[in-house]
């Protein structure tokens, strides 16, 4: 039987996800319920310009209008559809393309909605950075840098049990994020950012005049954060 693919395992990851939370529970992106989300994943799905034409002159409100056809829908139906998959004609029916498009967007989006309930982790440690709430830790103080990047850590009050990633998943994150993703995240924050994941290697990003730092962690917890998840990331961040 040949593997499942690593978009295609996050998908029906995210699936349970959302059937496990229900649709009013709150998400990680801001204003989103469940139902939110899943509307967007089926219509991401089904049309990608309904989600990225929206904002388009002359074609915008037609796809809004259409937009709002998802919206519409039950839950479950909105499920059944996220379960299904793209349609025919589309080209992520390639595995290839399915892997290279969706791995990181259902893994992004099924940790928005497991990890909602996730306490900030700058609300209880000394000393904020103002590098979006993710604060300094010394070697050890993280469970990410120490686990092994596809087990789910026993958990604690502030860090709920994660779920348990597949390694070949966690393969294809590290790959995609370090070429592209991390160059990103640099950008964004202005900082020369050395991203670390035992296992899987390391990449530096950014411009050499900016601040250094570096972060360590399951390359999953290293993609949060550059997704602008800082807050529910498990990554150990150092100054230099």
């Amino acid at each position: 039987m040949p593997r499942t693919s690593t978009a295609a395992a996050e998908r029906q990851a995210l699936v349970r996800a959302l059937r496990e939370k229900g649709p009013t529970a709150d998400t990680l992106c801001e204003g989103w319920t469940t139902h939110d989300l899943a509307v967007h994943v089926a219509a991401r799905d089904a049309r990608p310009h309904l989600v990225f034409g929206q904002e388009l002159p002359v074609v915008g409100a037609k796809a809004l209008e259409q937009y709002h056809q998802f919206e519409q829908m039950s839950f479950e139906q909105l499920l059944d559809r996220i379960a299904d998959g793209v349609p025919s004609w589309h080209p992520a029916r390639t595995r290839a393309v399915d892997d290279a498009v969706n791995t990181v967007e259902f893994f992004v989006h099924t940790e928005d909605v497991l990890r909602a309930d996730v306490r900030v982790a700058s609300e209880i440690t000394p000393g904020e950075t103002g590098d979006g709430g993710t604060a300094d830790v010394e070697p050890g103080e993280s469970d990410a840098a120490s686990d092994d990047a596809g087990s789910a850590g026993a958990g604690t009050a502030l860090q709920p049990r994660r779920r348990r990633v597949p390694e070949e998943v966690q393969r294809r994150l590290w790959r995609q994020a370090s070429r592209t993703l991390f160059l990103a995240a640099a950008r964004k924050h202005r900082r020369r950012i050395t991203f670390i994941s035992p296992g899987h290697g390391s990449v530096t990003h950014g411009s050499s005049k900016d601040p250094m730092i570096s972060l360590e962690g399951a390359p999953g917890e290293l993609i949060l954060w550059a997704f602008g998840r800082e807050d529910a990331a498990d990554v150990a961040l150092r100054r230099h």
